[in-house]
């Protein structure tokens, strides 16, 4: 089990947003130096902010001090994953080149997901099972069947994180933010939130609006929708305009095995009469088999499938093994997103209407985000609602047109609810400010960063990524 450390550090705590009071004094972060330019260490937080005087929990963090004297702290989280903070600062990616020139990046993990060696990642014994197993349900106990193996993937994770899983909340995570920004000496936060880093950011922006000088939230879930039929719709409605936008990238390409067969109607067909009975074509049926990096491959598996040959499905694209564990990352998904999952009877009319919207593909975004929930036993929760984040300063909300991950629809819901927040559209997919460096969103992220200046109103950024895919 996790290492829970009994006493919390000797401070005093206030209720509410609990490091709003004068009586919050955390120590300073100890780093050391662990190679390549990057400074490691782990920051001690309240494994339950809701009981700040009790248990304690670690959180992993890594640093890249700035090129020269800087101009304060940049608090960076990148989302899901594994040992984010340390991983992706070694090697590090060209964005940190800019961001440095200004700040020192501390890239900060999220609870329970951290280092193996530093007491930060706590696997949970029995591995998820994949959520596109749900798709594949064709009865109620195929359904039943999915929830108890996510049950016991739950109680896994429950036993293994003790008691920092009841602080398994986007709402905790904001609450060590803002631990972080104090622990650094930062008066204002700033702030880059990554795909699910953008969710954490929604929720500081709601519980410390004052406390923020800058935010950048890039590949941005939608936290703000309180019924779940409006978020899967916002999904499934991306998902069936991603499979078109497929069909005419294809189109437009003289390498394209699919051009001018409209892919759309290959694809209705090869699930309609798969060429094996093993159903690897439904299985194939996941947000990232139409993300733009995997459309030469997926042309390729389909022309391949269509002529009855699905081993481009089975060796290429198909979805990786399970891993030997499972990981904490998707119980605080369900806490935030789904801390109530409608029951088999419950979906079916909500299948319905999202089979009327989106029949191709679409429609499978609400199994495959049941999926990951279904069958998790009754825990904290962090519901999704409206956003209010009275007396913050303009954000700057960037959000992809091909972003079948966090669709726009949902990032520009986001933006709207922000005060006086600027949405930066531009033409590529997940992450494509942090992870694939947009040098056209990059331009203006530093801009903002550096000085609070906004893009113009209307201003869109050109696709980067696409330029070098097929």
């Amino acid at each position: 089990m996790h290492r829970i450390i009994a006493l919390a550090a000797a401070v005093s705590f206030f209720a509410g947003p609990l490091l709003a009071g004068p009586g919050f004094r955390p120590s300073a972060v100890d780093w050391t130096d662990c190679g390549k330019g990057v400074l490691c260490a782990t920051m001690t937080v309240p494994a339950d902010w809701h009981h700040p005087g009790g248990p304690t929990t670690l959180v992993n963090l890594a640093k890249i001090p700035a090129k020269g004297a800087g101009e304060g702290t940049l608090i960076v989280n990148l989302g899901s994953g594994v040992g984010t903070a340390t991983t992706h600062a070694t090697p590090r990616m060209p964005v940190y080149d800019e961001l440095t020139a200004h700040f020192d990046v501390v890239v900060m993990d999220s609870r329970g997901v951290g280092q193996p060696d530093n007491g930060t990642l706590i696997p949970c014994p029995v591995p998820q099972p994949a959520p596109t197993d749900l798709v594949k349900a064709t009865s109620e106990a195929d359904w039943d069947a999915h929830a108890r193996k996510v049950a016991a993937y739950d109680a896994s994770c429950r036993k293994a994180a003790g008691l920092l899983y009841d602080g398994l909340t986007s709402w905790q995570t904001a609450h060590d933010l803002e631990a972080l920004r104090v622990a650094v000496g930062a008066p204002k936060l700033h702030y880059i939130g990554n795909s699910y880093g953008a969710t954490y950011g929604q929720a500081y922006a709601e519980l410390f609006p004052t406390h923020v000088r800058s935010m950048v939230l890039d590949s941005t879930p939608d936290h703000t929708r309180p019924r779940l039929e409006d978020w899967l719709r916002d999904r499934a409605i991306t998902q069936e305009q991603q499979l078109f936008r497929f069909r005419d990238w294809c189109d437009a390409r003289a390498s394209c095995p699919l051009r001018g067969q409209d892919a759309v109607r290959i694809w209705d067909d090869l699930v309609a009469h798969p060429p094996v009975s093993v159903g690897v074509l439904d299985a194939g049926l996941l947000t990232s088999l139409l993300t733009p990096p995997t459309w030469p491959k997926l042309a390729s598996a389909l022309a391949k499938a269509r002529d009855g040959d699905p081993g481009g499905f089975l060796t290429t694209i198909a979805p990786p093994p399970p891993e030997s564990a499972g990981y904490l990352m998707n119980e605080t998904l369900c806490h935030d997103y789904l801390p109530e999952v409608p029951s088999y009877q419950q979906f079916q009319p909500i299948e319905r209407r999202l089979k009327a919207i989106a029949p191709h593909i679409g429609w499978t975004e609400g199994r495959l985000e049941l999926g990951r929930c279904l069958g998790l036993s009754h825990g904290p929760s962090y519901p999704p609602a409206l956003l209010k984040a009275t007396g913050m300063p303009p954000a700057l909300v960037v959000v992809g047109r091909l972003d079948s991950n966090s669709p726009s629809l949902g990032a520009a819901n986001v933006a709207a609810q922000l005060p006086g927040a600027r949405a930066l559209w531009h033409g590529d997919g997940h992450a494509a400010y942090f992870l694939h460096g947009n040098t056209c969103v990059n331009g203006y992220v530093i801009r903002y960063l550096a000085d609070d200046t906004l893009p113009p109103p209307g201003v869109t950024c050109p696709a980067e990524m696409m330029s070098h895919v097929g």
